[in-house]
């Protein structure tokens, strides 16, 4: 007769349940963040761009690299920037954001390859 494996007064199969369970639901909150209507709009937003389109040709695939929130001091508006790794047909791009809290849409601060 075999003698389980008690881990923190588990046994292996029930935690390995958890940890499946676990990782399974973290999955889900970090994924359901890409397809709010605001991020769709962005990427709307980047994909109407000239300069994209001369660059790279038709973009195929956007992703959010990173997102920084700032609050200035004395009065100003806080506003976000947004780094985007655009791919496209001939290349990649790394596109710059920038949305004012308050007001609507985006401004393209910045157009690079990575």
């Amino acid at each position: 007769m075999p003698i389980p494996s008690i881990f923190f007064g588990v046994t292996a199969k029930p935690l390995l349940v958890l940890v499946t369970v676990g990782c399974v639901a973290a999955y889900l909150f970090n994924s359901n963040d890409e397809h709010t209507p605001e991020n769709l709009a962005l990427e709307a937003f980047i994909r109407s761009q000239e300069r994209v389109g001369e660059q790279i040709g038709a973009v195929l695939e956007i992703a959010l690299v990173r997102q920084v929130v700032a609050y200035p001091a004395h009065g100003m508006p806080g506003y976000t920037r947004l780094l985007y790794a655009v791919e496209g047909e001939r290349g990649s791009l790394m596109v710059t954001l920038k949305h004012i809290d308050g007001e609507q849409g985006a401004e393209v601060t910045e157009i690079r390859r990575p």
